[in-house]
């Protein structure tokens, strides 16, 4: 694996690409070979990064109402993958909704570390251990 991998994708924040995002995401992993276990964990999430930038970023009644997404992958120098999804909207705390608001958790449970910048837009930052 190679310390200048890099992935970089540009896209408007509308469901119908968070699919593609995810297939090329994973495409890139492949060539990187990473196991599939690995693979999967990493898809999934940065695919519920993405969906939360489309349902939540640029949510109606805010400045904007739509927007881009960011996705960017990259195999560090120490062997570790980040992976970041960025958008240019604003992040939604919200109140706990029963049966919703898993995507975070998820994340949490399956990336080594999360950070969450929120300072010019949103970016959500996974750090993921082959």
């Amino acid at each position: 694996m190679s310390p200048a991998s890099e992935l970089r994708l540009c896209c408007p924040a509308q469901s119908r690409y968070v699919a593609p995002a995810r297939h090329t995401l994973a495409s890139f992993l492949r060539a990187l070979r990473f196991d599939r276990e690995l693979l999967e964990d990493v898809t999934t999430a940065a695919g519920e990064a993405m969906a939360n930038v489309v349902e939540h970023a640029y949510a109606r009644g805010r400045k904007t109402t739509s927007g881009h997404l960011e996705l960017r992958a990259k195999l560090l120098s120490d062997g570790n993958l980040s992976v970041d999804v960025v958008d240019g909207g604003s992040f939604v705390e919200r109140k706990p909704v029963p049966g919703r608001g898993f995507g975070l958790r998820i994340i949490r449970a399956i990336a080594g570390q999360l950070r969450i910048e929120t300072e010019q837009g949103t970016r959500v930052r996974m750090t993921f251990t082959p």
